[in-house]
């Protein structure tokens, strides 16, 4: 009897210590993904508090730049407009801030990383950004970005994008009012202040991501893994299409795996 005793004590400290979690041990961005989790670690209170402040809210995601880089072209042409916009466009709010690794000079002059064609084209897409108001202007520079990196002359590729992507005469004409007036400096201005006050890390290249005004030196590996990411912080009633997609893909290629 007693060795039986002990014998389900042992089973029962051992289903016990199976289901406890390690709860110091869980990375936070684990936390509120299981109510479980949440029960079981004392983090509902606070995951309460997230949904509260996220739940069905769009995720901000801003984007520093400058018109010559490479690497800003690379991203916006092949990442953020072909796979987060296209995917993501009801789900995430995206601004683009033109202004980069330029610096304002003692005289209030500005020198740019390219030089100086890169500054009137950062000019250009700010007043740009400003005069297109409510619409994303994302489609149509990452189209200029794009003929620029194949050598077309800006101008004609401006002409082009306008164009194709039917850019009306109104929008084109507050572009080129802000190009010619005080609007079009201050807007730099004001790009050169957000660039430069991104919080809490400061920005050391471009493209640089800030995710709800959280700047992180660390988030900027995962600059290709946006769609990943995503997923994985959005939380809402309306699921994200290209999430459930990415996941019934993955179920079926393990199911294909299991069967042979």
């Amino acid at each position: 009897m007693l060795v039986r005793l002990v014998f389900a004590l042992i089973v029962l400290f051992g289903a016990i210590q199976a289901t406890a979690p390690n709860c110091d041990a869980i990375p936070t961005s684990m936390w509120c993904s299981n109510k479980d989790i949440e029960k079981a670690c004392g983090f509902t209170q606070q995951c309460d508090k997230h949904r509260a402040a996220t739940h069905n809210q769009k995720i901000n995601i801003t984007v520093l730049i400058e018109a010559l880089c490479p690497d800003c072209q690379n991203f916006l042409t092949k990442q953020l407009y072909p796979v987060v916009f296209k995917n993501f466009g009801d789900f995430v709010n995206i601004e683009l801030v033109p202004f980069g690794n330029a610096k304002i000079q003692e005289d209030g002059t500005i020198k740019c990383q390219h030089g100086e064609e890169e500054c009137s084209i950062n000019k250009f897409e700010g007043c740009f950004i400003d005069s297109m108001a409510d619409q994303s202007p994302l489609p149509t520079l990452s189209c200029i970005e794009e003929s620029i990196q194949k050598k077309v002359e800006f101008a004609d590729a401006v002409q082009q994008c306008f164009e194709k992507l039917q850019i009306g005469g109104d929008i084109q004409r507050l572009t080129q009012s802000c190009l010619v007036s005080k609007l079009g400096a201050d807007l730099q201005t004001k790009a050169a202040a957000t660039t430069n006050n991104v919080w809490p890390e400061q920005h050391k290249f471009v493209p640089w991501v800030v995710v709800n005004g959280v700047s992180l030196t660390s988030l900027q590996g995962f600059q290709n893994q946006l769609p990943t990411l995503l997923c994985e912080w959005y939380s809402g009633d309306k699921p994200i299409p290209y999430c459930e997609t990415a996941l019934k893909m993955k179920y079926k290629k393990a199911s294909i795996r299991h069967f042979f």
